[in-house]
Parts: C-alpha cells; sequence; structure tokens
C-alpha cells in the first residue's frame, strides 16, 4: 500500500477539487440542469430541499446520493489509476 507521503502533489490537488466539485457544485449544477431540461423543481423549497434531499440520502448511505456525490472523485481516481498503467505499459 503506498504511503500518503509518496503520493503526487497533483494527484492529491485533483483529489481535492473533484471531491470537492461533487459534494458542492453537483447539486447546484443538477439543479440549474434540471430546470433547464424538465423545468422548475417540484418542492416550493427549491435548491435548498434538492440539496438537503441527496445529502440525506447520502448521510443514510443510499446508493444514489453516495453515487451522486462521490462520483466525480470516482471518476477521478479511475482515470488516475488508467493513466499511471499506461506510463506503465508505455503507450
Amino acid at each position: 500500500m503506498a504511503s500518503w507521503k509518496k503520493l503526487p502533489l497533483p494527484w492529491a490537488v485533483g483529489s481535492a477539487a473533484t471531491l470537492l466539485a461533487g459534494l458542492l457544485a453537483g447539486p447546484v449544477a443538477l439543479y440549474w440542469m434540471g430546470g433547464k431540461l424538465a423545468g422548475a423543481y417540484a418542492d416550493p423549497g427549491g435548491l435548498l430541499t434538492l440539496w438537503t434531499s441527496i445529502y440525506g440520502d447520502a448521510a443514510r448511505f443510499g446508493a444514489a446520493g453516495l453515487a451522486f456525490l462521490l462520483g466525480p472523485l470516482a471518476m477521478f481516481q479511475i482515470a488516475w489509476i488508467m493513466r499511471a498503467a499506461l506510463r506503465k505499459l508505455k503507450l
């Protein structure tokens, strides 16, 4: 297992940025794009209600909430592993 001291700075910065993007910007982007594509959010609470719904689901370890909030981080980690594998293979 790799030590935290051996992990490169771009990995740490990228992981932090994608985690913050998923946790903070993800619900806002969902609310905005959903409003453009499907119309106004049905609940009169708007963004705050959507935000609490997503975080509430994630707090109860709901698959949808966790996948939505942690999805960007998971995609970054998979891309980093694939990049490392391709570098090792010299492709």
